[in-house]
C-alpha cells in the first residue's frame, strides 16, 4: 500500500482547529471531525508521496498512519492513483466568490403603513432575489398576501416570513400560494411543531413558544457546508456580506442589530441613490471581515461554516475582536451547554481593545483535567 500513489481530493478540506479538525466533504455537504494528526497528513500527502511520509514517520507512529490512510481512504477524502500521475495534475478548487447582485439578502421590517412599491423597485434595483420579511406583532396578517403580491413579478427565488401566532390564520395557504417562499416562522406560538415540513428544506413553517428576538447562540444543527459558503467565508463576513437591512421606519442599516443608520428610503429621491449606499466603503466594512480576521474565530474549525450576526470590533487594520463570547469555545471544544464548559476567561485568554492574550499553562491544564493526553 505504501507504494501506491494517493492524492488528497480537491473538494475536501481540513480545517484544523486548537484541538481537533474538521474536514469539510463539500460536494457531499457533510463534515466529520478527526485528530488534528489527520489535518497534518493530509497536508503532507498533498505535497509527499506516501512511501516519503512512512519513512520519515517513527515505527511507533505508523501504527496511526496507518489508521488514518484507512479512514481517509473510507471516507474518499484521498484517492488512489496511478503512479505515473503527478498530483499536481489535479488543481486546487478555484475559491474566488463571485455573486451576479451587489445585495444577495434584503432583510425587512414593517408595519401596516409600509410602502412595498418602493421595495419592489429596490429589489430591481440591487438585482436583489432573495428577502426575509420581520412583521411586526400587531400586523394584520390578511394584508400579507397583498404585499407579497406586489413583489410577485420581481423573480425572487427564496422569501422568509417571520410572523406573531394567531390562531385564524392559515399558513399553509401562503406556501400554497406562493411556491417561492422558503420559510415561515411562527413566534409566541401555544408549541414548538413544524406544521410543514418540506423534504428538501424548502417552504417549511415552523412554529415556536419563544418571541421574536436576536440571539448570539449558535448550534451544530444551524452549521451549513457547502461550496458557496464556504468560499465566502475565504475573504467576507457570510452573515454580513451583501446583506442590506431596512427598518419598519425606512432606516437603512447593515442589520437589524447594528447601529448606524446610512439614510432612509422615504428620503431616495431615485433608484440610483440605494446604489450609492450600498457601494460606499461605510457601508461595506463588515463584509470584508472574515473569521480569519477575528480573535478566537480564526482558531475555530467551524469558521467556515458558521455564518455569525455578532458585530465584529476593529482593534486595528488587520485584528477584529468580539465583545459577546460565542456559546462555543474552541480552546476546549466545549459547547456552553456541555459539562465541563468554561467561558475564555476562565481559560485565560483576553480579547479586548488592548490586545489579545493567552495563558497557555493554564488552558493545557484545563484541556489535560478535561481530555487527559488525547488532545
Amino acid at each position: 500500500m505504501i507504494n501506491k500513489n494517493y492524492c488528497v481530493t480537491t473538494t475536501c478540506f481540513a480545517i484544523k482547529g486548537i484541538l481537533r479538525t474538521a474536514i469539510y466533504d463539500l460536494p457531499k455537504a457533510t463534515y466529520e471531525f478527526v485528530p488534528n494528526a489527520v489535518h497534518g497528513f493530509l497536508r503532507l500527502l498533498s505535497h509527499e508521496s506516501l512511501l516519503n511520509i512512512y519513512k520519515n514517520t517513527s515505527q511507533d507512529d505508523r501504527t496511526y498512519l496507518n489508521e488514518y490512510l484507512q479512514y481517509c481512504i473510507e471516507k474518499e477524502y484521498i484517492l488512489e492513483i496511478p503512479n505515473e500521475i503527478n498530483k499536481n495534475h489535479f488543481p486546487k478548487l478555484n475559491l474566488n466568490f463571485e455573486f451576479p447582485s451587489i445585495i444577495s439578502n434584503l432583510v425587512l421590517k414593517i408595519n401596516e403603513d409600509f410602502d412595498f412599491e418602493k421595495i419592489k423597485n429596490i429589489l430591481i434595483t440591487l438585482k436583489c432575489f432573495n428577502i426575509q420579511i420581520i412583521f411586526e406583532p400587531a400586523f394584520n396578517l390578511n394584508k400579507i398576501e397583498q404585499y407579497l403580491n406586489k413583489i410577485k413579478d420581481v423573480g425572487l427565488n427564496s422569501i422568509e416570513l417571520i410572523i406573531a401566532y394567531n390562531p385564524d390564520y392559515n399558513y399553509e395557504l401562503l406556501t400554497n400560494n406562493y411556491k417561492n417562499i422558503a420559510f415561515i416562522f411562527v413566534y409566541s406560538s401555544p408549541k414548538y411543531q413544524f406544521i410543514k415540513k418540506h423534504v428538501l428544506g424548502l417552504q417549511q413553517i415552523f412554529t415556536s413558544k419563544n418571541s421574536f428576538e436576536i440571539t448570539h447562540k449558535k448550534s451544530l444543527e444551524f452549521f451549513n457546508v457547502n461550496i458557496t459558503l464556504f468560499t465566502e467565508s475565504q475573504n467576507h463576513n457570510t452573515y454580513f456580506n451583501r446583506k442590506l437591512f431596512i427598518g419598519a421606519n425606512g432606516e437603512i442599516k447593515n442589520s437589524q442589530n447594528t447601529s448606524v443608520v446610512f439614510g432612509n428610503i422615504n428620503e431616495l429621491k431615485n433608484s440610483n441613490d440605494i446604489l450609492k449606499i450600498v457601494e460606499s466603503k461605510e457601508f461595506q466594512e463588515y463584509w470584508f471581515v472574515h473569521k480569519g480576521l477575528i480573535d478566537v474565530c480564526k482558531k475555530c474549525e467551524f469558521r467556515h461554516m458558521c455564518v455569525d450576526n455578532r458585530i465584529p470590533i476593529k482593534r486595528n487594520e488587520k485584528e477584529w475582536y468580539m465583545d459577546t463570547e460565542c456559546n462555543y469555545n474552541p480552546y476546549i471544544a466545549k459547547w456552553s451547554d456541555e459539562k465541563g464548559y468554561k467561558n475564555i476567561d476562565e481559560c485565560g485568554i483576553t480579547s479586548n481593545q488592548d490586545g489579545f492574550n493567552i495563558n497557555r499553562k493554564k488552558i493545557n491544564a484545563i484541556n489535560k483535567k478535561l481530555w487527559g493526553d488525547d488532545k
